[in-house]
């Protein structure tokens, strides 16, 4: 959503540049609100806005908080294990970790290490945002299938 693309921009020159942009921003978003042109999100976060209920704003703050922290935790955890991927590869969540599900080749400890070292740099950056990052690897020996919870990773 545009309005939190703006916040999280820290590439902005000046206030008065920031705020100029917060404000043309809104005044688009008014426009998409009043010709009925905007997409569900951005009707939901002015709609909660605009209601001034605290609880409603805060769990609204929370939801996009927590998808903003979760992508990024997933990105940067990829990332890492770009050239070290596992056979396969599923995640989940709560409301204050990310869960990974992980299976490797019997005995394959270079590959164990790379993933929890992953999980370890996830964990230094995320956890002053109240995220964690908890690993569960199993090897294909195991026979053990991910659970239902997780979502498998394709990619």
């Amino acid at each position: 959503m545009a309005i939190v693309e703006k916040l999280d921009n820290p590439v902005q020159n000046t206030t008065e540049q920031w705020f100029d942009e917060l404000v043309a921003t809104l005044r688009t978003h008014q426009m998409m609100i009043e010709t009925q042109i905007a997409d569900q999100d951005t009707k939901k976060v002015y709609d909660t806005l605009m209601g001034c209920n605290a609880l409603d704003v805060a769990h609204l703050s929370r939801d996009l908080s927590q998808r903003q922290i979760i992508g990024s935790i997933l990105w940067d955890y990829l990332k890492t294990i770009k050239d070290n991927k596992p056979q396969k590869l599923a995640f989940d969540y709560n409301d204050s970790e990310v869960l990974v599900w992980a299976q490797i080749d019997e005995n394959d400890e270079h590959l164990e290490k790379q993933l929890y070292l992953a999980e370890a740099l996830v964990n230094a950056k995320y956890h002053q945002y109240g995220f964690d990052m908890t690993s569960m690897i199993v090897e294909n020996c195991d026979g053990i299938t991910i659970p239902n919870h997780y979502k498998p990773f394709v990619g």
